[in-house]
């Protein structure tokens, strides 16, 4: 057996499990979450408070695993997420025109592809190092094309021109430094750092599809192929725009701000006053499709048509949002032929991940559902490549986790 630790870092909570992990299936042993504030790109990591946060969340997780395996699990190894918020993508494309179009590609000959589009990102990731102390913190292999044709598994494929697309993820340096300090604390070997969105990807099977993630105070759009991710943007609106712009037309805010969200959606205002919020309200959302819209039609390519749409409201308060993307309006502002099918996107939509606990089925535990979804993937016996560029990435092997102590 295979056995892993994973942590996600959340607005105001460290989440962590022991995963075992077996032909792509992940099983939770154990999870457990504790509080931790300051996580967004707005705070500075507090160190102290972080390790104390992940230590306990991960001591209760590796205390359940003996209740459920027969004896206590403690892995050595430690994949984390980090919130999309505090990343950007960097896309890079290489190609090569091979020597004998007979021959099968070789891992050593895609390897060396992958080194080449890395060293390409960190060129420019050097170029702008004075502007932004960031580093590429993760990368994920979009797609393959021999001789014009996409594979989705090149290996012992045949072909004259080969075509390598990746995308990278940045970081700032802050953030990188401080989990690598809080795994070392913790006397962990730091796997991999993961944004959230690549692990929501992670179990979207679709050729081509959209990913809409709501959040406080930003909305993350996403292009999945194949439950990889190809592009990725941040819309500066969010659930606290959206609702509190809505309550400033009648001159409130904050905590009155909330209160009238409330009454409205509980049918108590006065029926002129219910009208004006429904009218602001509405013109919010409108705003905010239309902005997501211009976004995706910087994003998509003319052969980009995905069938579904998938959505999350992260913050679980704004359950309109999800409503308003099966309006005309929203049919009419997209920038594709037809309008895609619009899907929430929640637990049951993250497959192969088996709950032994019995405790992580809420919506809370949605991202750390998809990490262990990802990392199940990542070391499943087909996924070499996506293996390759984690270790280019991390200069170090996460193909071979350690079993545990």
């Amino acid at each position: 057996m295979t056995y892993c630790s994973i942590v996600t870092w959340e607005k105001g909570h460290v989440r962590a499990a022991v995963v075992e992990l077996s032909e792509g299936v992940a099983e939770l042993m154990g999870v457990a979450a504790a509080p931790v504030h300051g996580i967004s790109r707005t705070s500075h990591p507090d160190l102290d408070r972080w390790v104390a946060g992940c230590e306990q969340a991960l001591t209760q997780a590796e205390d359940m695993t003996a209740g459920i395996s027969g004896r206590k699990v403690v892995p050595d190894d430690v994949i984390m997420s980090i919130p999309t918020e505090v990343t950007h993508s960097l896309p890079v494309v290489v190609s090569k025109r091979r020597r004998d179009a007979d021959i099968g590609c070789s891992l050593e000959e895609l390897r060396a592809l992958l080194q080449r589009g890395y060293r390409q990102a960190q060129d420019e990731v050097g170029l702008r190092a004075r502007q932004a102390n960031e580093d590429i913190v993760h990368g994920s292999l979009t797609e393959v094309a021999l001789d014009g044709q996409m594979a989705n598994h090149p290996l012992g494929l045949r072909g004259e021109q080969i075509e390598v697309r990746m995308s990278f993820a940045l970081a700032p340096l802050e953030w990188i430094r401080a989990l690598e300090i809080v795994a070392e604390r913790l006397e962990l070997a730091l796997a991999a750092i993961v944004p959230q969105n690549v692990t929501y990807a992670s179990p979207l099977a679709d050729p081509e599809a959209q990913l809409i993630l709501l959040d406080e105070h930003h909305t993350s759009l996403n292009v999945i192929r194949h439950g990889r991710l190809k592009w990725s943007a941040l819309v500066e609106i969010g659930e606290r725009e959206i609702t509190g712009t809505t309550a400033e037309t009648l001159g409130l805010r904050g905590r009155q701000a909330d209160a009238l969200m409330r009454a409205y959606r509980a049918g108590q205002l006065r029926e002129d006053v219910e009208l004006q919020v429904a009218r602001a309200f509405w013109s919010e959302l409108r705003r905010w499709m239309t902005a997501l819209a211009a976004e995706m039609k910087k994003g998509a390519d003319g052969a980009f048509a995905p069938s579904r749409i998938y959505f999350a409201d992260m913050t679980r308060r704004i359950s309109e949002a999800y409503q308003s993307l099966e309006t005309p309006f929203w049919e009419q502002s997209l920038p594709f032929e037809r309008c895609p099918e619009v899907i929430e996107f929640g637990v049951n939509t993250v497959r192969d991940v088996l709950d032994c606990t019995g405790q992580a089925n809420g919506p809370a535990f949605l991202s750390l559902r998809a990490l262990a979804h990802y990392v199940a993937q990542l070391c499943a016996p087909h996924n070499e490549l996506d293996r390759a560029l984690m270790e280019i990435v991390r200069g170090r092997h996460v193909s071979s986790l350690k079993r545990a102590r």
